[in-house]
């Protein structure tokens, strides 16, 4: 940490950092003493949906960066719009999920536009060069992918020099993943699903066989990521909640800022599910009578969190490129808001302060190849002014007084307009009141 040091800015990009600065007259005086600069902090795992509303929601809670993991038209409009200068984090853009899917299933998920699904290596391979003349910035796969198709998909891409990221399919494997090229999992909870499997299952009855079983071998598998070079995405924190949605969904949707949350999500349709009691997608509403089942299904929902826990923990004691994400717009997971959840669940798992702002700052901004997540000459100027010092407490994030980004200073009288206005919009809208929830 620096002291006591002069940022000039100019066209969003830093200009200079010295103790020493001469400010030219057309500069604007921003006094910052006493509060704490850090880069612009990115989430690399987000799924904007329809809401434009979003990016603000990330802007205000100092996100100037995401990855958006199932990218479609608009998306890319709302990059290029961010880049023309737009009030908007920068944009990485994924493509939908790519699987190979047969038959009846792969007919209904194309009728609600999911995953895109190739039933030949030619015909993945093409994808890939479309996708790439397209503009999207990686290729996402699905869990729902054979071995012939996920090899065509990740060997092309290497040709076309497009990463390829997401999930872990059972037919390759943590084996297969560390010879493939893919460069980023998308989720912890794939490297502990995998252990899964070759473990031979979780369930009730052995959960401390399993867990066992993962201590042995985390290391190990931590060990080849970071050989191979692989990245892996965080999204702790929403496993974390899934029980909590799981068993006590009434009083877990009290701790999140419901009130931020675009109503069509929360209240969901008949086509999709929300995040209500009665309606979400993780509350078990088939066992809330059967204590016995109830004890089964909380026994394996803590090994599972267990297993995320053990498993991020070596990817720390072995050097993985962790980076942050959230899975934002998951059933209470809130843009913007869910990141800086997911910096405390990290810390819960062992990463130090600056451990985790590495990971949310300049670790996926080399990932992304970005110009930004650091504050040197030449960089963007991606930055948020802190109260109170995040290295002392990782919750100090939240402390913002004001965001930089696409050359704007936004002050916190102006985020919280943005944030007051968006409240105001989703109540205009919402058909299900939400008041119970709000403290």
């Amino acid at each position: 940490m620096l002291d006591s040091l002069t940022v000039l800015i100019k066209d969003n990009k830093i200009m200079q950092v010295t103790k020493e600065a001469s400010i030219p007259n057309e500069y604007r005086i921003i006094d910052g003493t006493g509060q704490y600069l850090i880069p612009g902090l990115v989430d690399t795992h987000a799924h904007l949906h329809n809401s434009k509303n979003d990016l603000l929601l990330f802007l205000a809670n100092g996100v100037t960066h995401i990855s958006e993991m199932f990218g479609q038209e608009r998306h890319l409009k709302w990059r290029k719009e961010a880049q023309n200068g737009a009030l908007s984090p920068n944009i990485f853009v994924a493509t939908r999920k790519v699987g190979s899917q047969k038959g009846f299933m792969r007919k209904i998920r194309s009728w609600f536009g999911s995953q895109s699904n190739y039933d030949t290596p030619n015909k993945a391979r093409k994808a890939v060069r479309e996708y790439k003349e397209q503009g999207y910035d990686a290729i996402k796969l699905s869990t729902f992918l054979n071995a012939k198709i996920y090899d065509a998909l990740t060997d092309e891409a290497k040709k076309q020099n497009i990463p390829t990221i997401g999930h872990l399919t059972s037919k390759v494997s943590l084996k297969g993943l560390y010879t493939s090229g893919q460069s980023q999992l998308a989720h912890i909870e794939e490297i502990t699903k995998s252990t899964m499997v070759d473990f031979g299952g979780l369930n009730s009855e052995n959960t401390k066989e399993y867990l066992t079983y993962l201590k042995k071998n985390a290391n190990q598998i931590a060990i080849k990521l970071k050989e191979r070079g692989i990245v892996v995405s965080s999204t702790v924190w929403i496993i974390e909640s899934i029980p909590k949605q799981n068993f006590d969904i009434e009083n877990f949707l009290k701790t999140i800022a419901l009130e931020y949350q675009n109503p069509g999500e929360i209240e969901g349709s008949k086509l999709a599910k929300g995040w209500l009691p009665g309606n979400n997608s993780y509350e078990n509403m088939d066992i809330k009578n059967d204590l016995e089942l109830i004890k089964k299904h909380k026994l394996f929902w803590k090994a599972y969190v267990d297993a995320i826990h053990i498993m991020t923990k070596a990817l720390v004691d072995n050097g993985v490129t962790i980076i942050t994400g959230t899975d934002s717009n998951t059933a209470g997971v809130i843009a913007g808001f869910s990141l800086h959840d997911e910096f405390e669940s990290l810390y819960k798992c062992g990463m130090t302060n600056g451990q985790i702002l590495y990971a949310a700052t300049v670790a996926p901004a080399q990932w992304m190849q970005s110009n930004a997540g650091k504050i040197e000459t030449g960089y963007r100027a991606d930055l948020v002014l802190l109260d109170k010092n995040p290295l002392e407490n990782i919750k100090n994030t939240k402390t913002i007084n004001a965001v930089i980004t696409n050359g704007k200073f936004l002050n916190r009288t102006t985020l919280d307009k943005i944030l007051q206005s968006i409240k105001d919009a989703n109540n205009k809208s919402r058909k299900i009141s939400i008041k119970k929830y709000i403290n």
